[in-house]
């Protein structure tokens, strides 16, 4: 509900080798031809028109979601903890992102190694909760591997390792197109999800572990 506002709760943009890996959606295109179609634009109530657009729901970055819903629209996540040294890392709460949708949530940024970044997803489901949905926003070409996905960009290649649960297979969903005509173009934009359905999850807890890492 900020000005310029985006459901960009626990997203971030992850850099190795001078290639993006996990990219924002950037800005809106002319905000005059948005508005001249009648798009509501600057509706920022819960179901409004903004949030269909790809770089300001939280189906657009490199967060997490529930249930297939948009997040809360005047949820806060706050930066709670934060270290710095050999293996800085950073903790946010995205609690008030989910409403009922998950009784709580927090994400935790690790720099494991100077090739590295390890994200921790530690979640406690609410009796709402159906799905949660793990996202990378990119727009490198991806291949799924045993364990992720490896992707390749400039020459260059990055794993994802699923840590906390190797046995699943992340999906790819196409953003290029995006999915609405009014959306910023970005070549190659993609959107790589890791699902997680509520019935696999033991004592209403989930720790989600992801590791990006180039060798």
């Amino acid at each position: 509900t900020v000005s310029h506002g985006n459901m960009d709760a626990g997203s971030f943009v992850f850099e190795l080798d001078g290639v993006r890996w996990s990219v924002d959606p950037g800005m809106t295109g002319r905000y005059g031809l948005i508005e001249r179609t009648g798009f509501g634009l600057w509706d920022f109530h819960q179901e409004g028109d903004r949030w269909k657009l790809l770089n300001k729901g939280n189906f657009g970055h490199s967060t997490i979601s529930a249930n297939n819903q948009l997040h809360v629209v005047d949820g806060k996540a706050s930066i709670v903890d934060f270290k710095i040294g050999e293996r800085p890392e950073a903790t946010i709460d995205m609690t008030p992102t989910f409403g009922g949708q998950l009784k709580t949530a927090s994400r935790k940024f690790i720099k494991d190694s100077p090739r590295s970044l390890l994200i921790e997803d530690d979640i406690e489901i609410s009796e709402d909760t159906e799905l949660i949905t793990w996202q990378l926003i990119a727009q490198a070409d991806v291949e799924i591997i045993r364990g992720g996905a490896r992707l390749r960009q400039d020459g260059k290649s990055l794993e994802l390792e699923i840590l906390s649960h190797p046995e699943f297979t992340p999906s790819v969903i196409s953003l290029d197109p995006p999915p609405l005509y009014l959306d910023t173009k970005k070549d190659g934009l993609k959107r790589l999800e890791i699902r997680f359905p509520a019935w696999i999850i033991e004592d209403d807890k989930l720790s989600i572990k992801v590791r990006l890492a180039s060798n």
